[in-house]
């Protein structure tokens, strides 16, 4: 083709002359509606620009690809296939992830806010700027009034339900053991206050994600799905924990952020060493080695049918029930010195 170079025409240039979106664009972007990432949703949106997409064509494209993860979330695994007939297996799955982060509420509502936007797109107002608007009302939905606004909020209060009981509980422990303290040292004081500060410090450089592409938190959250599915092979009980209640919030040149969705998981989670089996994972998927912290991300959508599906096929049976003693050797090692007949 006129005008190519020695190694011919490349991906980037061929969507640039066709018109096409690409399809990591719409990743990075749903990706990030899905964790509530305004950086990187504003960032990708700059990408989309930069990249000489036209930006109505990309909020077209977005709104299709809304569309596809509202059916995704909708039917079942055997029906979604008859739909979305030219879809590749990968980008299904990595569909489904998405659809079950974000939550039907929120694909409703995200969709709304596209398709108004699009035909708004026309006159003298830019169509980037519009573009951007569109980004910052679907992270935004509490000052929303209307239906879908509300509907998105119950839904996110729903999913934080589940750490109201936690939060009480720990609550009135700290209460109770507050006395006891008082009664001690200044120097035990001086330590839990020192050790509070050392557990703040990994949170607050966890926030702050590198600009370099090996530690970008988008190829991260694309690559998930499969770190999920190497997790499977190496331990049922970790993959139970992260399949359908997980996301990537953060990364940095020392750990990587996993956000679970209560208290509960997050603790099952560290007890377990679930943290050793993920960071192997994403050093053999990703090729990357780093910390793996734990926090807890009520945001995260539980009720769905790949949540459902999990939930269900980890539940226990007459098959798989261990009894006291087998228990026992497999959790803490024991061993069974006489039986009682």
């Amino acid at each position: 083709m006129a005008g190519a170079g020695d190694d011919g025409v490349s991906y980037d240039i061929a969507i640039q002359l066709l018109g096409f979106t690409d399809g990591a664009l719409l990743d990075d972007a749903v990706d990030a509606i899905a964790a509530h990432d305004g950086a990187t949703l504003f960032k990708t949106m700059d990408r989309v620009i930069e990249s000489g997409h036209d930006p109505r064509r990309f909020t077209a494209d977005m709104l299709e690809r809304i569309r596809d993860l509202m059916i995704v979330d909708a039917l079942k695994d055997s029906t979604v296939n008859s739909i979305l007939r030219d879809m590749p297996d990968d980008q299904m799955e990595r569909m489904r992830n998405q659809a079950s982060r974000i939550g039907s509420a929120n694909l409703s509502r995200a969709a709304d806010i596209a398709a108004e936007g699009l035909t708004q797109m026309r006159g003298a107002t830019a169509p980037r700027l519009m573009l951007e608007l569109i980004c910052g009302r679907i992270l935004l939905p509490i000052g929303d009034s209307s239906d879908s606004g509300m509907l998105s909020r119950i839904e996110r209060l729903e999913r934080a339900e589940n750490l109201a009981p936690m939060s009480t509980v720990r609550s009135s422990e700290a209460r109770t053991v507050e006395p006891k303290e008082s009664t001690g040292s200044t120097h035990a004081t001086s330590e839990v206050t020192h050790s509070k500060v050392e557990e703040a410090e990994p949170t607050a450089k966890s926030s702050s994600v590198s600009q370099s592409g090996a530690f970008d938190i988008s190829a991260l959250r694309r690559a998930w799905p499969d770190v999920i599915e190497d997790v499977k092979k190496r331990r049922r009980l970790t993959w139970s924990l992260l399949s359908a209640s997980a996301q990537v919030l953060a990364v940095d040149e020392t750990a990587i952020t996993i956000g679970i969705f209560n208290a509960g998981a997050r603790d099952s989670f560290v007890r377990s060493e679930s943290d050793e089996i993920l960071r192997k994972a994403f050093v053999d998927v990703v090729g990357i080695d780093r910390r793996i912290e734990c926090v807890v991300d009520p945001s995260i959508d539980t009720n769905t049918p790949a949540a459902r599906e999990t939930r269900t096929s980890e539940a226990p049976t007459d098959k798989n029930l261990l009894s006291g003693a087998a228990l026992l050797a497999q959790e803490l090692g024991a061993k069974v010195i006489e039986k009682n007949l």
